[in-house]
């Protein structure tokens, strides 16, 4: 009886140890599961950093504000009430509200050694349209002006393509070309020309102060560049939802 009562506490012993070392095993393969999935993640992203170094100058891109990102729900209602006022004359066209602008960056990546990030510099020439408010004339007028726009901070890549950019608000530089100034009506009218020429003066003297913080908050709003790929000399990325293009110079 006792020879039975040792071996089965022996019995006992054997199993729980080999739980034990079960429970070992599994942990130790979590730990190297997760070491590999580290190592291949920091491979992407040192890739990615060492092939971004170097200065990148982007195709001519337009860039529309001013409209809200549509959803399913946002198409639905549309189609719906579009079925609504369908022929009726409260079905119109919008008013002229919404900035057009043709954007040209240059993107130039410094790479802070032991890292896969480092300092990046902005640059772009602009072409912006935007709708005036005048009592002048009861016509929209759109106003055309070029400049560019300067910024610079620091970039971190992560998860293999994407660029995370935290910009310095000190150093981002909006200058406004008001000789490039031109003004023209937003849609077919009888009126004169003349008529814009009388306003085209106040216009000059405060689109500076509008077009200045405009842009200087939509480069603060620039905080990531989504589905970054590199082949070759060539770039691709996505900036807030505008699809952009690069060369490497």
């Amino acid at each position: 009886m006792l020879n039975l009562c040792a071996i089965s506490y022996v019995s006992w012993e054997i199993k729980t140890l080999n739980y034990k070392n079960m429970k070992i095993k599994l942990v130790m393969v979590a730990v190297l599961s997760a070491m590999v999935g580290l190592t291949a993640c920091d491979g992407g992203d040192s890739k990615l950093a060492g092939e971004l170094v170097g200065t990148w100058k982007g195709n001519a891109s337009e860039i529309m504000s001013g409209k809200k990102d549509k959803t399913e729900k946002d198409d639905k209602h549309k189609s719906d009430k579009d079925d609504k006022y369908k022929g009726d004359e409260r079905n119109k066209p919008a008013h002229f509200d919404t900035q057009e602008m043709t954007c040209t960056p240059t993107f130039t990546f410094v790479r802070t050694d032991g890292t896969n990030g480092g300092t990046i510099n902005i640059a772009a020439d602009y072409i912006l349209a935007k709708g005036v408010e005048t009592l002048a004339t009861n016509i929209p007028v759109k106003a055309t002006v070029k400049g560019n726009v300067s910024a610079s901070g620091t970039w971190t890549v992560k998860d293999g393509d994407e660029i995370i950019v935290n910009l310095d608000p000190s150093k981002t530089i909006v200058d406004v070309d008001t000789a490039s100034l031109a003004l023209s009506y937003a849609r077919l009218t009888d009126a004169s020309v003349d008529s814009l020429n009388t306003i085209k003066g106040r216009v000059a003297a405060n689109i500076t102060d509008v077009i200045k913080p405009m842009l200087s908050g939509r480069m603060q709003k620039m905080h990531k560049f989504d589905d970054v790929k590199i082949t070759g000399n060539t770039m691709t990325l996505e900036v807030g939802h505008n699809k952009m293009a690069f060369t490497k110079q």
